[in-house]
């Protein structure tokens, strides 16, 4: 199993990070399972939602909060935001070419994870997700990690979907419009009081890495990729 993560984030005390496609495609939840209990984590306290490519957030509190959540159908929303993070639960994405976005503080108490297609991006999901994670309390120093996704060398859009974007995130070459989600998600996390210096965005990208990762943009192909945080 390969998996790909921040070593801050196991500093403090989180399990997470994104799965190689050596794991196979984990569009069915029934897929993942697997994975949660090879990594000895409990399946049945892995929180999923339906991914619509919105600003949508869903906000878990306590394990009583949690285990509502669990217990219902599963809701229409892009982010987790577990705050403070019970223990002993998680909560999982999948992504093909989306940016799956982390974010926690220093101790590991308070955390989100974000599914951030272009769509929720330009809607502004990334700086919402910021920023509702730190009215919980203003003194949090939040972290950031971008998981693997298509990279502005691969992501190549047309006009109409280019204006939705700042132009410092685009990047015009040969003819061609290109977008750079890293330069727009920091711009967003930035303007939320995350310190740039604490915004990782390494440079794996779905598209280019056919090896590694799944890819909707080449391969046109409903194969997802795993994305999780779980606190133990």
């Amino acid at each position: 199993m390969k998996i790909y993560t921040d070593k801050r984030l196991l500093s403090c005390g989180l399990i997470g990070g994104t799965l190689s496609r050596h794991s196979g495609n984990m569009r069915e939840i029934a897929n993942q399972i697997p994975v949660y209990k090879e990594l000895g984590l409990n399946p049945q306290h892995i929180l999923h939602f339906h991914q619509i490519h919105s600003d949508t957030i869903i906000s878990i509190s306590s394990p009583q909060g949690a285990q509502e959540i669990s217990q219902k159908p599963v809701q229409d929303a892009d982010a987790w935001l577990l705050s403070p993070f019970p223990s002993n639960w998680g909560a999982a994405i999948v992504t093909a070419d989306c940016v799956p976005l982390f974010l926690w503080d220093d101790t590991g108490s308070y955390a989100a994870l974000a599914h951030c297609g272009w769509r929720g991006v330009v809607q502004g999901l990334p700086g919402k997700t910021a920023r509702e994670l730190l009215q919980v309390t203003p003194r949090l120093h939040l972290n950031a990690w971008l998981g693997p996704h298509i990279q502005a060398c691969c992501f190549e859009v047309q006009e109409d979907v280019a204006k939705q974007f700042s132009a410092d995130a685009l990047i015009h070459k040969n003819g061609k419009i290109f977008v750079d989600l890293n330069f727009e998600i920091k711009r967003q996390l930035t303007q939320a009081d995350v310190p740039e210096k604490n915004i990782q965005t390494p440079y794996y990208c779905t598209c280019g890495d056919k090896e590694n990762f799944f890819s909707w943009r080449r391969d046109h192909e409903k194969n997802l990729l795993l994305s999780f945080l779980y606190k133990p």
